[in-house]
């Protein structure tokens, strides 16, 4: 009789163990997992007695949550070799812990709302919450019972995710309104109750109209200082607790760990939570879901993913943004260069479903971070400036992968608009062939589906820019902006194969006359070579060095003239017919494609125009 074959266990690593599902303290304690012991903070943070604190989402809210929880339940008994072993001397209370994330259906949010609160009550040790008759489900109502059965006991009460509901109906305003409605009653209870020990507020936005923010009974710590740290990780515990990870994982990429760690740096780190700029820190999920590769595998290398990007539906939310207060070219102006100017009060700043504005928001949801203080001198904290970018490389792409398909009217769904993804992919072919007339031809399928009303009036630096981001969507690698050396900064400068890119754009308009389009290109050119771009250096001796004058014209809004040269002469350059259906795109190899393409583009135009309207 044939021995019946059995699967062999897979081969684990013998690295501590990383968990990226579980928010419960006491399983990744109990599991083994990776700890990064932020436990000393949270004492500090304890003796602030009612605090508001906003991070991004899967930045660890719920994991402190559940860490406060132990303390005030437990005390210190699973707390054996943490900072907070020797530090905590308060005495235990109930905890009340709920979390409004998921209600979304503003109809429901008052019945789910009150059954939030009855499991969390009953949880915390007040049973007779659960002989409360079920039809006693609004908020005023089930309050009053919870004060008579609570008594004069002193509590804590953390709540997570609180703006879920508002910020989950940003585009409806309705539902947003009856969310609004039950919150405000929700939360003046809050606000009202008695014998509180201590009260943890978290989440995302902050919403004005809520009476969370009534008064001064809610300290914000969102940006203050010394909490900067509390959640995420940075430079010095990444390297720590993450040594041997470090090690393991830039083995078997088969680079240093310098080389590694400065992967990691680009890619995941420079969140930023501190009002001075000083303290930057990397996405715990992504650093968490990037290592647990190494200690699930034996010999596996790990890979660069968007996890913090494609986790918890970011990228519906930040659709939800930009489709409720639709930017226009104005925006990646600002969001380039030194980055997008907002003061520290608009930071930190309360809104309301009519006055919401997307950059405040973006910085608030972490999309955006603070990368620098302009006027640090400033000691009026509501006064003082700040540059906000994107934080990493991670978000920078993702983000980059939304943008353009909100300007140009793409769906999210492939299959829903293919030209989208075969122009990015026809784009980057002919970099590689070193084909610029089809390289140009790619760049306006792009530029000719953004609408009139989000692109009139662009200026150079928003050309720029959304050309930088196709080429970026199309190559995903490095494309840098500005590159400055010691006499000037180019527009774009990037790599294909073996080959050196650096792009001069200049912007033509009517006034600049009937060879206007040849002398700016000619224009660009000796800037190039006046300022040295690439062409100053010698770079691993292989690599061929080109210049690429872009000439954009603001009447067409796309590429109407390029010259491509090398460090001595003009290679080639060309006059290009803009972009119309009378005009489609051609393809090389595809006269079809180039058919299919200019209709999908105009068909895009068509519906971003009646969404705008």
């Amino acid at each position: 009789m044939m021995k019946p074959f059995t699967l062999k266990p897979l081969a684990k690593s013998s690295l501590q163990p990383i968990n990226v599902t579980s928010s419960d303290f006491n399983q990744i304690r109990k599991e083994g997992f990776l700890f990064v012991d932020k436990t000393a903070r949270i004492n500090d943070l304890i003796g602030e007695c009612s605090v508001f604190l906003s991070r991004p989402r899967r930045f660890g809210k719920s994991l402190l949550l559940s860490t406060i929880t132990e303390l005030f339940t437990n005390g210190v008994k699973n707390f054996e070799g943490l900072a907070v072993y020797d530090l905590w001397k308060r005495e235990q209370y109930p905890v009340v812990n709920i979390s409004l994330f998921g209600m979304k259906d503003s109809d429901m949010l008052e019945i789910a709302l009150c059954n939030k609160l009855r499991g969390a009550f009953a949880q915390a040790g007040f049973g007779d919450v659960l002989k409360i008759a079920p039809e006693i489900n609004t908020i005023s109502a089930l309050t009053q019972h919870l004060n008579y059965i609570r008594g004069n006991q002193e509590i804590v009460l953390l709540i997570d995710e609180w703006d879920y509901p508002l910020s989950s109906n940003l585009n409806e305003r309705t539902a947003f309104d009856k969310s609004m409605a039950v919150l405000n009653d929700f939360y003046a209870w809050v606000r009202d109750l008695k014998n509180i020990k201590f009260l943890l507020v978290t989440g995302i936005a902050r919403y004005q109209d809520t009476s969370l923010f009534t008064g001064q009974v809610v300290t914000d710590i969102s940006m203050n200082t010394s909490y900067a740290d509390l959640l995420g990780y940075t430079e010095p515990e990444m390297k720590g607790y993450f040594a041997d990870h470090i090690k393991e994982a830039a083995s078997r990429l088969n680079i240093s760990t310098d080389e590694l760690l400065t992967q990691l740096e680009r890619q995941y780190d420079g969140f930023c939570f501190d009002e001075n700029a000083e303290v930057k820190l990397y996405c715990p999920l992504s650093i968490n879901k990037f290592f647990k590769q190494v200690t699930d595998t034996v010999n596996q290398a790990p890979k660069f993913g968007f996890y913090w990007m494609d986790s918890s539906n970011t990228t519906q939310a930040l659709r939800t943004f930009l489709d409720r207060i639709k930017p226009k070219s104005d925006f990646i102006d600002q969001v380039t260069g030194d980055g997008v100017e907002l003061s520290q009060a608009e930071i930190s700043s309360t809104t309301n479903f009519d006055t919401i504005k997307l950059n405040p928001l973006l910085v608030q949801t972490g999309y955006l971070t603070i990368a620098s203080i302009k006027n640090p001198e400033q000691t009026i904290l509501d006064e003082r400036m700040c540059f906000c970018k994107f934080p990493n490389r991670e978000v920078e792409l993702f983000y980059i992968n939304i943008f353009l398909r909100y300007l140009t009217g793409a769906d999210m769904d492939k299959d829903k608009t293919p030209w989208f993804t075969q122009t990015a992919d026809r784009l980057k072919a002919a970099l590689y062939e070193h084909d610029i007339d089809h390289v140009i031809t790619e760049l306006n399928v792009f530029l000719r589906a953004i609408p009139y009303d989000i692109w009139g009036n662009a200026t150079e630096v928003a050309y720029r820019t959304f050309i930088c981001w196709c080429l970026l969507f199309s190559l995903k690698d490095d494309v840098r902006q500005e590159t400055l050396n010691n006499k000037g900064r180019s527009d774009l400068e990037f790599m294909v194969g073996n080959s050196i890119y650096v792009i001069e754009l200049k912007r033509y308009t009517s006034s600049d006359g009937a060879n206007g389009k040849v002398r700016l290109a000619a224009e660009a050119q000796q800037q190039v070579y006046k300022n040295g771009y690439t062409f100053d250096t010698f770079v691993n001796g292989d690599q061929g060095r080109f210049g690429l004058a872009l000439v954009v014209s603001a009447e067409s809004r796309q590429i109407e003239y390029w010259r491509c040269f090398d460090g001595t002469h003009v290679i080639a350059e060309h006059q290009v017919e803009p972009i119309t259906m009378a005009t489609p795109p051609h393809h090389k190899d595809d006269p079809e494609g180039s058919k299919l393409v200019a209709a999908a583009a105009a068909n895009a135009i068509a519906t971003q125009s009646q969404s705008n309207s």
